[in-house]
């Protein structure tokens, strides 16, 4: 904070004239000068009395009701060394005007008129040709048009080149140049945080800030653009006012925020005093130009009280640096403000002296930016720490996931395991389990003899043939148990002389079905058969087996050519049944047509998708 004050404080004093600079200056500084009024002259007049004057010449005040043309007068003596230039130094000359000296025209600074209006910040310096100045008694004389009241003619400098020139550059550059730098960097970095701002909505603080830049930006303009067309003034002066208040609301309601402070109702208010002004002037014209210069700019030195309130505020609870800087940067902002504003009304302050303002509020917004810098940073560390805090937690949360879906896995196996464990147990009480069950009984009534013990022993394996064929590992499934099956049964129909013939029609080289489905088709088949070589006195027995469209459906086929048989009879109950059952297991559906000339089953199996 020490250090920013006394940068500050540098740069104020750098406006002015430098210290050595001035005291070797001060001699050619000249204050005493005559005045006299005349309308219609545009040469130096050389024969009428000059009235004493004591410059700056304040019009407002010395020459109230007066307005035109006026001349003033100001002699000097010059004692030139061999080969040295002399110049004319004039700090501020604001309306512009025609400078002589010893008669001759020097220069023209452009005056108001023409259809323009001129308001000159900038210094201005003149070299006076060595042919126009004499040795000893010299006169200068300058000649304005006060076409307002509001005029001043302020100090003349005269002098060598060689002094005088290090003072007008200095006055130059803190009055112009440093104007024409604040412009190009506020409007570039509210261009850039209100762009970032805008498209990541981050905190408001940051809106603010870049607002405050933009408008201090606009503002500044008013110290570089000096000449400008008559027919711009209103709107000129309107995005003046409106640019001043709009920094002034912005930059408070930061302080505001900055302290803790979330006033809705103040922020109303705020905005609807920055507004005020630069409405009553668009709509009051010209005609409402003073009573806005003077009275809103006032209003507007209340939000620096208010701002300086919310600093002390922020000091009081914060105790940090950045609240100090702030709080020490919205002291000097409100004392430019002050001084700048009494400079302008002509109220207390010389008015040769510079405006202050920018100077304050560039500290300002340095401040305000690096606090916001700061705190961006800060931002970004804390999310690249959560980021990684983040990379962390779910880094962890991966291997317990996959420590999970091993255990997952392994409990998944022991699950298929126990469930094929229960099928194949479940395949075996159903089929072999219950055919040797049957058997046994009826070994024990006495009621098999040997023929009938191997027929059921025969049965009993071709069952656990069956299991073995469509759930054994490796297996190619329902085709290749298909083809083992008639493998083994071909022999037993020969020696029946029963003629056993399979057709095929439309069929892929592989069916995937599941084992399960595949088991059921598989025993209806051979419940079928084995009917048929018990029970019919059939010649021939065909098997026909399909694919089928709309809807895809697996289509088993058996007919014989054995007569027939009853299918309400007890015996046949039984076997249909047990088909049927195993039909509905698999959602497929069984059809039995027996007649005289013989007996076909159908069973439609409704292919999977995966099938």
């Amino acid at each position: 904070m020490t250090t920013l004050a006394r940068a500050l404080l540098a740069c104020l004093l750098l406006a002015a004239p430098l210290p050595g600079q001035a005291a070797e200056a001060e001699a050619w500084r000249h204050r005493d000068a005559g005045y006299l009024f005349a309308r219609d002259a545009f040469t130096p007049p050389t024969h009428l009395t000059w009235q004493p004057v004591t410059l700056p010449d304040r019009w407002k005040e010395n020459w109230p009701g007066i307005t035109g043309t006026v001349w003033y007068r100001l002699p000097f003596k010059a004692t030139r060394s061999e080969g040295e230039t002399w110049m004319v130094y004039l700090s501020r000359l604001r309306d512009g005007g025609a400078l002589f000296v010893n008669g001759h025209l020097l220069a023209t600074v452009r005056e108001p008129g023409g259809g323009t209006w001129v308001r000159w910040m900038r210094p201005h310096a003149f070299v006076i040709p060595p042919g126009d100045l004499r040795e000893g008694e010299n006169e200068f004389h300058v000649r304005i048009n006060v076409a307002s009241a509001d005029k001043t003619m302020n100090t003349v400098w005269i002098g060598p080149e060689a002094e005088l020139r290090p003072v007008y550059e200095s006055r130059l550059f803190w009055a112009y140049t440093a104007a024409q730098i604040t412009i190009a960097v506020t409007l570039s970095m509210a261009l850039f945080v209100l762009t970032v701002w805008w498209r990541r909505r981050m905190q408001l603080d940051y809106g603010l800030f870049g607002l405050a830049c933009l408008f201090w930006g606009l503002h500044t303009l008013n110290y570089v653009i000096e000449v400008v067309p008559d027919s711009w003034w209103l709107f000129w002066r309107v995005m003046r006012y409106a640019a001043t208040g709009g920094f002034a609301a912005s930059i408070t309601l930061f302080y505001l925020r900055f302290a803790g402070f979330r006033p809705r109702g103040m922020t109303r208010l705020f905005t609807a005093y920055w507004l005020s002004g630069p409405l009553a002037l668009a709509i009051g014209g010209a005609a409402a130009h003073a009573f806005v210069d003077r009275y809103y700019q006032a209003g507007l030195l209340l939000m620096g009280v208010v701002m300086i309130a919310g600093a002390f505020y922020a000091v009081w609870h914060q105790r940090s640096l950045p609240a100090f800087a702030l709080l020490g940067c919205a002291l000097l902002g409100l004392a430019g403000s002050v001084h700048d504003y009494m400079l302008s009304q002509g109220i207390f302050f010389d008015p040769e002296e510079p405006f202050l303002l920018y100077f304050a509020a560039d500290a300002l917004l340095l401040v305000v930016g690096l606090q916001l810098a700061d705190r961006f940073v800060k931002s970004l560390g804390a999310a690249e720490e959560a980021r990684v805090t983040l990379a962390a937690k779910v880094a962890e949360k991966e291997r317990e996931l996959a420590a999970n879906y091993e255990q997952l896995r392994g409990h998944e196996r022991e699950r298929a395991v126990a469930a094929e464990r229960q099928r194949m147990m479940q395949d075996m009480h159903d089929g072999l389990g219950s055919q040797l069950l049957t058997s046994l009984a009826a070994v024990e009534r006495g009621a098999l003899d040997r023929k009938g013990m191997a027929q059921v022993l025969r049965d009993a394996m071709d069952d656990m043939r069956l299991a073995i064929d469509t759930l054994s590992p490796g297996r190619e499934g329902l085709l290749e148990a298909l083809g083992n099956l008639r493998y083994r049964l071909e022999p037993r129909f020969r020696a029946a002389g029963i003629a056993l013939k399979f057709s095929y029609r439309d069929m892929p080289e592989r069916l995937d079905i599941p084992a399960e489905d595949a088991l059921q088709i598989l025993r209806v088949l051979q419940e079928s058969l084995t009917n048929v070589l018990k029970h019919t006195r059939a010649g021939e027995v065909r098997v026909e087996i399909a694919l089928e469209s709309g809807p895809a459906r697996f289509v088993l086929a058996v007919a014989d050519d054995g007569g027939g048989f009853d299918p309400a009879s007890s015996a046949a109950g039984r076997g249909l049944s047990g088909m049927r059952r195993r039909a509905q297991q698999i959602r497929a559906v069984l059809e039995v047509a027996s007649d005289a000339r013989g007996t076909r089953i159908t069973l439609a199996y409704p292919l999977p998708a995966a099938a």
